[in-house]
Order: structure tokens, then C-alpha cells, then sequence
């Protein structure tokens, strides 16, 4: 038996898609307030509908260790792509206790259950230290406690901590570290923000990172875990791309055009979020901003050699879920 956590999100609901076309036997979890009929017609959109109902779903809570007692029964892999997403301070504590003790707790529960492999998605989030020969940041990258992180990446941070753990007390562990997803699912994800008409995506910060389709992620994941690679760390990303490219190819498909912002402006926004957010609007911390002003490059090349695999271009992604996306909100 698999568990995936984080069944109804955009990496988990792709996850499940492909455990089960592949005859594994599922148990996903889904909280008091997911909606399971969004899964159904993702399966449906992949012509999958029929296999749907293959899906064992519990519902609870990850941060429950009584209920997880119960759902890891007869469990021998766990999938955790559960996490809660968001660069707002005002929800750090929520981002930390959900990612840090949710994943402390399952990791718990694994080790108590017998539970042989935990696959576990991280972030390029949790990654600091760039080689300094390729001048990019690899598998061998260490966190920087001197660095500004935003919450949702010292989360990640820790959480891998526990994962490790978890190898030291007997489990077959595999980090997978994503750089941005790409991806098209309900209209509703963090991800398809980039497709959407707001003022934020018409002004490109001056940085830029690593990008990826949620196709590749989860074809990546599901390839390690056929293969038996534990006790391993993978970044997954397909390029580094500027802001400006990303947004400015997104803004084409829309016959629009983006502008630029500049490091001072954002500097400024910063500092006057930091004073506005005593009423309740989103703030923009230090992290956020650092990660937004500056390119950081993404090194892909173990992935690549261990699994001999060809990235989907990031303006390909764009192109597919972009198209997908529109018909998802032309839908509802």
C-alpha cells in the first residue's frame, strides 16, 4: 500500500494519476475541507476517469498522530507532497507547523509503523550555498543560516532535517528538491497565479530562478521510486529563466505586454508593506525580496546522468498549461 499526502494539490493529484494507472494500490489523504470532485475531473481532463475510483481516500489530519496511526496501516511507501504555501509573514506560524511538525510527526509514525520508504518533495527553497566552481546551486549545496529565508523555505529546511533523520532510524529516503511548478489544475493554485490577470504579473522583478513543468516532477519521482534510488537528494528543474522572460511569454499568449520594476521600487515596497501589514494587507519580507532581485541558477545535471532524462522547455510548459488553464476557467 502507497500513501500520498497532499492528494488534492497540483503535485499529488499528478502523483496519483500515475501510482494508480500503474496498478499500485493508493490511500490518499484529504482534510475536512478538500474537495475530492476537482481530482475526479483532473483525472477526467487525462481521459483517466475510469481509474478514479481505484483511489482509497482518508480523511484527516496530518498534524493528528492518532489519526495517522490509522492511515499508515499496511502502508509501505509514504509520498509527502502535503505542505501549506505562502511568502506572507503574517501566516509563518501556520507554514511551520503545518511543513515542520507534519512532517516530523509522519516521519514518526513511518518509523512506529513500519514503514520501509518515504519520498519526500521539498523546494530549491532550501538550498543556499552556490558551487563555486559551476557558480550554480547543486545536491551538495548547504543552508546558509546567515542568508534572509522566508518562512515557507526554513520550513522546507527542516523538514528535510526530519527526513534525514528518518534514513539515520531505518527509512529509505528520497529528497526531491522542485525549483518553481509550472502546472495547470482547478484555476485555483499558487502555480497558475502566473496565468492569471493581475497587476503583479504585468511588472518583472529583475531576478530569476529555476523553472519546471509538474509533469516532469512527478514523471522524475515516480521514475526514482520504480528504480530504488534511496538515500539520495535531487534537484528537479528543467532551466534557469529571468522573471522577465517567463512573464513576458505568458504576457504574449495574452497579447499584453509586461513592465520592468526595479530593485529600488521593490525596496521601497517592502518597507512600506512592513508597516501596512498591521492592517491586514500581504507584506513583502526579506526573503522574498532577495529571492525576487537576484538570478539564481539551479545545476539539473544529477537528475539528468542518474535517470538519462530530456526536461520539457519551460516556454513548452508554459504553452501546454497556459491553454489548459484557460479551458479549466472557461469550464466552471
Amino acid at each position: 500500500m502507497i500513501f500520498v499526502t497532499g492528494g488534492t494539490g497540483l503535485v499529488g493529484s499528478n502523483l496519483l494519476l500515475q501510482l494508480i494507472d500503474k496498478g499500485e494500490k493508493v490511500r490518499a489523504l484529504k482534510r475536512s475541507d478538500s474537495n475530492i470532485r476537482e481530482v475526479e475531473l483532473f483525472f477526467k481532463r487525462n481521459k483517466s476517469q475510469e481509474i478514479f475510483h481505484k483511489i482509497e481516500w482518508i480523511e484527516g489530519d496530518i498534524l493528528d498522530i492518532t489519526f495517522l496511526s490509522i492511515a499508515l496501516k499496511d502502508v509501505k511507501t509514504i509520498f509527502h507532497t502535503a505542505a501549506f504555501v505562502s511568502f506572507d509573514p503574517k501566516d509563518a506560524e501556520k507554514v511551520i507547523q503545518t511543513n515542520v511538525f507534519g512532517t516530523e510527526g509522519l516521519i514518526n509514525e513511518a518509523i512506529d509503523s513500519g514503514v520501509g520508504n518515504f519520498i519526500y518533495v521539498s523546494s530549491i527553497a532550501a538550498m543556499d550555498d552556490i558551487n563555486p566552481v559551476t557558480k550554480l546551486i547543486d545536491e551538495k549545496s548547504t543552508w546558509n543560516n546567515d542568508a534572509k529565508h522566508s518562512a515557507y523555505a526554513i520550513s522546507k529546511y527542516r523538514s528535510e532535517m526530519e527526513v534525514w533523520r528518518g534514513s539515520q532510524e531505518g527509512l529509505n529516503v528520497i529528497v526531491v528538491n522542485p525549483s518553481i511548478i509550472i502546472g495547470s489544475y482547478d484555476g485555483h493554485r499558487e502555480s497558475e497565479k502566473l496565468f492569471q490577470d493581475n497587476f503583479i504579473n504585468n511588472y518583472a522583478p529583475t531576478g530569476g530562478t529555476g523553472f519546471v513543468d509538474v509533469r516532469d516532477v512527478t514523471k522524475i519521482i515516480i521514475s526514482l521510486y520504480d528504480q530504488n534510488l534511496y538515500n539520495q537528494k535531487y534537484i528537479i528543474n528543467a532551466e534557469n529563466v529571468t522573471y522577465a522572460e517567463v512573464l513576458a511569454h505568458v504576457a504574449k499568449k495574452k497579447q499584453k505586454e509586461i513592465n520592468s520594476i526595479s530593485n529600488k521600487t521593490l525596496k521601497v515596497l517592502q518597507l512600506v508593506t512592513s508597516v501596512t501589514k498591521h492592517f491586514g494587507t500581504p507584506t513583502l519580507d526579506s526573503g522574498t525580496y532577495h529571492a525576487l532581485t537576484t538570478f539564481t541558477k539551479y545545476d539539473n545535471s544529477k537528475i539528468i546522468n542518474t535517470l538519462n532524462y530530456k526536461f520539457i522547455p519551460v516556454k513548452e510548459a508554459i504553452d501546454y498549461h497556459y491553454n489548459n488553464y484557460q479551458k479549466i476557467i472557461s469550464s466552471k
